[in-house]
């Protein structure tokens, strides 16, 4: 079903989860990367940071307890465990900071996803896969001219109602609505 664009003045209350200035929307260069996925890789950096610096304190106490039998200078074993002691304490912080940092992820997750369920619900109660192609001679197109006209309608729309939000989410909006109606 299409509306005008007067039709859409009563507007769903949607949090804002992202926002941007409008010198970083038109800037905007960066591919979004959805909340899920930085949520998976905090995850398995935290676990990955934390064991290497745990193993690495581990094989020091080994080291100086003799369990390894090496014929090293003591100024040599010195240096290298204040070095390796170095390394797997930046490691710790390191995972320690991932641990924190999935904790707020795990609320943007969250967040996000209703987001993303509130604008695609409010894109196919106001919109059709017709009203996006409307005006398109669909058999003197070719399916490349008819992907970009398609999109940009949707971006359009997008960016009229939730223009407030940063460009890499748009786009990425607007691809995922582009998916729902015509997954060609």
């Amino acid at each position: 079903m299409s509306h005008s664009k007067d039709a859409l003045l009563p507007q769903q209350e949607l949090k804002e989860p992202e926002y941007a200035s409008s010198e970083q929307r038109q800037n905007s260069s960066h591919k979004y990367v959805e909340k899920s996925r930085k949520y998976e890789n905090a995850t398995s950096h935290a676990w990955l940071f934390s064991l290497f610096g745990i193993t690495g304190f581990v094989l020091l106490v080994l080291f100086w307890t003799g369990f390894f039998s090496l014929q090293i200078s003591f100024s040599f074993k010195l240096l290298s465990s204040a070095v390796s002691g170095i390394l797997c304490f930046l490691f710790l912080i390191f995972g320690i900071k991932a641990f924190h940092d999935r904790k707020k992820l795990r609320l943007d997750k969250a967040d996000e996803e209703c987001h993303v369920c509130q604008i695609t619900q409010w894109f196919q109660e106001y919109y059709s896969a017709d009203a996006i192609s409307n005006g398109m001679d669909e058999e003197d197109l070719s399916v490349e001219q008819l992907y970009f006209l398609r999109w940009e309608n949707i971006s359009r729309i997008l960016t009229e109602q939730f223009g407030y939000l940063e460009a890499s989410f748009l786009e990425y909006m607007a691809e995922k609505i582009y998916q729902m109606y015509f997954p060609e």
